[in-house]
C-alpha cells in the first residue's frame, strides 16, 4: 500500500505545526513530509498526534550558492547535505529531497551533468552510513522553473545509477512529468527500482489531484502493482479548506488503500 503524505507546509496553515499534524491525522493520514528542513526543533514538533515525518527538502532549486550541478558550489552542497540530514534524523526522518539547480550560464550541460553526479555521488556517501536516503527531483520547465537543470525524469535516473549509490534515487513527481512527458505508465515499469518517492498534485493549476487531467487512480495503482510501497506526497496547493479537500482526495484514491 502507499503511503500518502500531505506536504504539510499547505495545509492548515492558520495553525502551528503540531496542530497541523494532528489535524492532519484526523483526517486519517499517517505521514507527512516538508519544505522546511533547517530547525530540528520544528521537524520535531511534526511528530504529533500519531503522524511520522516522512520527508524533507535539503535544498531548493532557486538556491544558487549550493545547487549541486556547478562545480564550485560542491562543498558548500555536502555542508548543506551533512546539516539537514542530521536535522531530519534527529526527527526520526530518513529521507530528503534534492534539487539539481538553475542552469549554471557559460557552463555546458554536460559539464553541469558531470558536477550533479559528483556532488550527488559524495553526499550519498556521507550519509548512507546514517541510514539517510536522498531523492533526485526533475522539475517542469514549462510553467514552474524555467532553467532548471534537470526536467528529463529518465536522465535524472541515469543521474541516480551513476552515482553508485544505493541510497540514492529519484523523485518521481507526476504533476511535473505530465506537463513536461507523458506516457508515464511505461516509464514507470522500466523504473521503479530507482524511484524512491512520489509526488501528486492536479495538472493544470497545481491543486486537488481530482480536480485536473491525470488519472492518478490508474497510476497509483500501477505504482502499487509495481511493488512501491513507499510514499506518495501530497504536494499541492488546496483550493477547498484543508479538511475537506485531504479527504477528498483520500476519497478519490480509494480511501488511502491505492
Amino acid at each position: 500500500m502507499l503511503k500518502l503524505t500531505p506536504l504539510i507546509d499547505l495545509f492548515f496553515k492558520a495553525d502551528c505545526w503540531s496542530a497541523r499534524a494532528e489535524k492532519i491525522a484526523a483526517c486519517g493520514y499517517r505521514f507527512v513530509e516538508t519544505w522546511q528542513g533547517g530547525d530540528p526543533a520544528v521537524l520535531k514538533r511534526m511528530n504529533a498526534g500519531g503522524i511520522e515525518l516522512a520527508s524533507i527538502v535539503l535544498n531548493f532549486a532557486e538556491e544558487a550558492e549550493i545547487a549541486p550541478c556547478c562545480p564550485a558550489n560542491q562543498a558548500r552542497f555536502l555542508d548543506r547535505i551533512d546539516r539537514y540530514a542530521d536535522y531530519a534524523l534527529s526527527a526520526g526522518c530518513r529521507r530528503g529531497i534534492v534539487t539539481a539547480g538553475q542552469s549554471v550560464m557559460g557552463l555546458s550541460y554536460a559539464a553541469q551533468r558531470a558536477a550533479l553526479v559528483e556532488a550527488l555521488a559524495a553526499a550519498g556517501q556521507r550519509v548512507a552510513a546514517r541510514g539517510f536516503a536522498l531523492n533526485l527531483e526533475a522539475l517542469n520547465t514549462e510553467v514552474d522553473h524555467p532553467g532548471y537543470l534537470l526536467n528529463d525524469p529518465a536522465d535524472a535516473v541515469a543521474i541516480a545509477k551513476e552515482t553508485g549509490c544505493p541510497n540514492v534515487k529519484t523523485l518521481y513527481d507526476f504533476y511535473h512529468m505530465t506537463i513536461m512527458r507523458g506516457n508515464q505508465t511505461e516509464f514507470l515499469r522500466h523504473n521503479i527500482d530507482r524511484i524512491g518517492h512520489f509526488h501528486i498534485a492536479g495538472v493544470p493549476g497545481r491543486h486537488e489531484p481530482a480536480a485536473g487531467e491525470t488519472n492518478y487512480p490508474f497510476l497509483l495503482s500501477e505504482v502499487v502493482k509495481l511493488g512501491f510501497e513507499g510514499h506518495c506526497g501530497l504536494e499541492y496547493f488546496p483550493v477547498l479548506e484543508s479538511a475537506a479537500s485531504l479527504k477528498q482526495t483520500q476519497h478519490y484514491l480509494g480511501g488511502g488503500n491505492v
